[in-house]
């Protein structure tokens, strides 16, 4: 008996060295925690310059569960996007291919007969982030940035998320944000609309290093904030709607 339905959406770029692993991995978990579920993997490639799609293609035709996307251009906004409007099932999962939970899923799909959002934060109290310093600092600013700035009660944005696709699909175009803030930018706008949501605790352990520059990365970040913060008032104007 069908206990759920549900799309995972992973976007994917050059991570042919652990792809094939975390995909099998992951199929594995799924059917041990949930067994009776009908669910989809899909797994968004974007701009890779590694066999990271061939890969993913060869995954595609080994499994029914995965549907494969592929992007020209790297885009992590781009890649979320695509696959909430090509998802099959109304509740949506987005995981990154190293880091999913699998409690976070199961009782995500109870949670969502409740709440619209569920989000999976790495800065709750009980949360545990075992990424370099650099990065948590890094992280853990620019959300304490974002939840006083835009006056929300969430204190991660940019992780493990659960929610209805029939909340969130008729909003995508109107997100200004392309890549790594476009969820941030998307949850923001769904607080003013009056959604509900629920965060709750995950442990994040790295299973690889980083494949960008923490220079470069950083920059990009930050001139990617820079934009989110400078269309306050367009999500503002959700509130009033």
């Amino acid at each position: 008996m069908k206990t759920s339905s549900f799309s995972i959406i992973i976007p994917i770029y050059n991570e042919e060295q652990i792809l094939e692993n975390q995909v099998k991995k992951l199929i594995s978990e799924v059917g041990r925690v949930l067994p009776n579920s009908e669910y989809e993997i899909v797994l968004v490639e974007n701009g890779s310059t590694d066999n990271t799609y061939t890969v993913a293609e060869k995954l595609s035709q080994q499994y029914n569960h995965i549907k494969l996307i592929h992007l020209e251009k790297p885009s992590y906004g781009q890649a979320f996007k695509e696959g909430l409007k090509e998802a099959e099932y109304d509740i949506v999962v987005q995981f990154d291919i190293d880091f999913w939970d699998m409690d976070f899923l199961d009782i995500s799909l109870l949670l969502l007969s409740r709440y619209d959002f569920v989000i999976g934060s790495k800065n709750l109290g009980t949360s545990e982030d075992y990424r370099p310093f650099l990065r948590r600092l890094l992280s853990k600013s620019l959300e304490l940035f974002l939840k006083i700035y835009f006056n929300v009660p969430f204190s991660d944005t940019h992780g493990i998320k659960a929610m209805r696709r029939k909340v969130v699909l008729p909003l995508i175009d109107d997100v200004q944000s392309q890549n790594h803030f476009f969820d941030s930018e998307l949850l923001i706008m769904c607080y003013y609309l009056h959604f509900s949501f629920k965060e709750l605790p995950v442990s994040l352990h790295e299973i690889r290093s980083t494949r960008f520059s923490f220079l470069i990365r950083t920059l990009q970040t930050m001139q990617e904030f820079l934009g989110l913060i400078t269309v306050k008032k367009l999500l503002v104007r959700y509130s009033y709607s």
